[in-house]
């Protein structure tokens, strides 16, 4: 890449456009991969209210509320 200067060329300043955007690209595309391999946990949700465990029993049936941590 040409050293950029006080008079510095259209051509010097599109290559470093182009060098930020693809780093920004490259950043983006590894954190993805990091967020994939974090391993996560789900747990069920725990409430003490008698009546809420109730009418999700007779709303839902099939499942029930889940919270999930990453780590």
């Amino acid at each position: 890449m040409g050293c950029l200067s006080a008079g510095g060329g259209y051509n010097d300043l599109a290559l470093l456009d182009t060098y930020i955007i693809d780093e920004l690209k490259r950043r983006e595309r590894e954190r993805q991969q990091r967020e994939r391999q974090r391993p996560s946990v789900e747990i069920p949700l725990v409430r003490d209210d008698e009546e809420d465990r109730r009418s999700e029993r007779e709303e839902l049936p099939s499942g029930g509320t889940v919270v999930q941590i990453d780590f």
